[in-house]
């Protein structure tokens, strides 16, 4: 049996409440809209600011492909995605 398939890309800002989205493609692909800002990136991690926290890819041959209007996507071998709240004032909480 067939998965159905949802996508709702580039419209995280629309939905009300929403302080970021995060899509995981299997374990290839993860795009995080509402992304604030780049913090590292090299092939085994890719950290970003997005709306209140901080989400870290752990993986092999990561690459940023895109950044555009907010969102980041990065591509690889995704081993693990890590999410964190953060305060406010950019520190945990």
């Amino acid at each position: 049996m067939e998965r159905p398939f949802f996508a709702y890309q580039g419209r995280a800002s629309e939905l009300s409440g929403a302080r970021s989205l995060v899509t995981i493609s299997g374990d290839e692909e993860v795009i995080i809209e509402n992304c604030r800002r780049i913090l590292e990136c090299n092939e085994i991690k890719c950290s970003v600011s997005s709306r209140g926290f901080l989400v870290d890819i752990w993986g092999s041959d990561l690459t940023l492909t895109s950044f555009s209007s907010g969102s980041v996507s990065v591509n690889g071998k995704i081993r693990s995605v890590s999410i964190e709240k953060r305060s406010s004032r950019g520190g945990k909480e």
